[in-house]
């Protein structure tokens, strides 16, 4: 039974104001000297008379969506994933549906959502950034039934996420030259694409299926995609000489990509995208390559999410 707080005796009151509890499930390759880190930066900055909780370590791929099943079956209210994109997609995955919160501390490169939702790229921050953090829902995005919260790319962006899988590197310029590298491989390709009733046919270099506007690095690939609107935002590249695909690089930082002679972009909940033989793609900046149709969906309020206090409003606008 729910025991009354000591000088408050209502039960109410005393169930409402208890700790939360949240525990933070942790990728400790994320980042050097992460583990010991984290540890300090919570004792330090979580507020404990908000919050009991715990600290669990991720031993390999796909153990933190395992960890994420183990929290909610034993009643935690919030769960943390601290990491990369990659992380944070294992974790939020498993939430989907269920009454549970996502939070979220950047330990990656990229840190595309984290830095859109407003926690920087500061783990102590961020850690203090929870204390006051209010809680928003959010759409999903499925492929073929597996989740996706951010971004879901199909084409080059694809194939340069399935190159860094297998490099030991990470960070900002592992990325750039695994994005050189693909920009010189890679060749566009005829796609059909239908998004909702409408029927599209192009010859693609790269397909991004956006619930929020940013890559990690500040990149913005979709400007006008929002988390909570019940839509896509499909931003098509078309086929170009490769230069122009570099030369619009930096309209991605000023929110200009759209201006590009290259690309379209459309809304839709549903989109289903075929091109023949494999299709490199990514998941939230997590490569795979899948030979048959793409069809992603869009999954409206599925997911609650702690968004830093003063980022709110920018969320929803």
């Amino acid at each position: 039974m729910q025991e009354s707080h000591p000088i408050i005796k209502n039960e109410l009151l005393a169930y409402l104001l208890r700790p939360q509890r949240i525990v933070f499930i942790v990728n400790p390759k994320a980042g050097t000297n992460l583990q010991k880190h984290f540890r300090d930066s919570v004792d330090h900055h979580l507020n404990h008379k908000k919050f009991e909780y715990g600290i669990w370590f991720t031993k390999r791929a796909g153990h933190a969506a395992k960890l994420t099943k183990k929290a909610l079956a034993e009643g935690y209210e919030i769960i943390v994933a601290v990491g990369g994109d990659g992380s944070i997609n294992e974790v939020a995955s498993s939430l989907v549906g269920s009454e549970a919160t996502l939070g979220i501390i950047p330990a990656g490169s990229g840190n595309g959502l984290a830095m859109h939702l407003g926690y920087g790229r500061d783990i102590d921050e961020a850690i203090k950034k929870l204390n006051t953090a209010e809680v928003q829902t959010i759409d999903c995005g499925t492929m073929n039934g597996r989740s996706f919260i951010n971004i879901a790319g199909v084409g080059f962006d694809g194939l340069v996420s399935n190159l860094m899988k297998g490099s030991p590197w990470r960070g900002f310029l592992s990325y750039f030259l695994k994005s050189v590298e693909a920009g010189l491989s890679y060749t566009a390709r005829e796609c059909r694409i239908e998004l909702d009733d409408k029927i599209l046919e192009f010859k693609c270099f790269a397909i991004s299926i956006a619930n929020g506007p940013m890559y990690g690095y500040n990149f913005q690939i979709a400007p006008d995609a929002v988390l909570d609107d019940g839509l896509f935002e499909v931003v098509i590249m078309k086929d170009a000489p490769r230069w122009q695909y570099f030369a619009a690089v930096p309209s991605m930082l000023n929110n200009k990509i759209y201006d590009a002679e290259f690309v379209e972009h459309y809304t839709a909940r549903c989109v289903k995208i075929s091109a023949k033989g494999e299709n490199y793609v990514h998941l939230d900046g997590e490569g795979i390559v899948v030979e048959n149709e793409l069809n992603f969906e869009i999954k409206p309020a599925a997911l609650k999410v702690l968004v830093p206090k003063k980022s709110v409003e920018k969320v929803d606008s």
